[in-house]
């Protein structure tokens, strides 16, 4: 679907989200550059959204400027239906997300942390959240795990260097034991481009081409 993609900068397994981006850089050696989502206004990424049927839906989301949430500067990315924002500092990447939905589960006002580039292979972090299904209202886990680093990914016959894959698992907490959810998505980020596919079970959302504005 194609509000996924939002949450996979989005992380994956969204009805729909709502979020904002500010991208910030930083001079010097052994500093991150946070260019793993260069939201630069005017920049736009075309994806499709394939899903188990082989139904294919192709769609581009551009920057399109600034938006102020919280007294904060973000990039507004999306089209006519979706946007989403990512916020970037020291290598370390977050959304702000609404109406996150998997299997029965719904959460508000999510604030991820979706990347984090200076994290070694295999390290994990996690988010806890409110979720409620139907009059169950818990805390839910979100760990994100880095399952590739420094790799190159094939994508539409493209091969994308440097990229970063963060496998995302969600658990329930249910009389104050974990009740695992199951695996949300597998995203994979490229360094200077940003998203390139995202994986889960109904779907997969590939990279078809960008546009970078300086």
């Amino acid at each position: 679907m194609k509000h996924l993609h939002v949450f996979f900068l989005f992380l994956a397994g969204c009805a729909l989200l709502i979020a904002c981006s500010k991208e910030m850089s930083h001079d010097g050696t052994g500093f991150p550059t946070c260019d793993y989502a260069p939201y630069t206004t005017g920049s736009s990424f075309s994806y499709i959204d394939v899903n188990l049927t082989q139904d294919t839906l192709a769609y581009t989301l551009t920057v399109s400027g600034d938006t102020t949430v919280n007294g904060n500067t973000y990039k507004m990315v999306g089209d006519d239906s979706v946007f989403f924002c990512s916020s970037c500092k020291d290598g370390i990447y977050t959304q702000i997300a609404s109406i996150f939905t998997f299997q029965g589960y719904k959460a508000d006002s999510l604030q991820l942390t979706y990347l984090k580039e200076t994290a070694a292979m295999g390290s994990s972090w996690s988010d806890t959240v409110t979720i409620s299904n139907g009059t169950l209202t818990t805390k839910a886990v979100l760990q994100h795990t880095i399952v590739q680093k420094g790799v190159t990914k094939t994508v539409n016959g493209k091969n994308y260097p440097d990229v970063i894959a963060v496998k995302l698992d969600a658990s329930a907490i249910v009389l104050n034991n974990p009740v695992t959810i199951g695996t949300i998505s597998t995203s994979y980020y490229a360094k200077g481009i940003g998203l390139i596919e995202a994986d889960q079970a109904d779907d997969t959302i590939k990279l078809v081409s960008y546009i970078l504005k300086p």
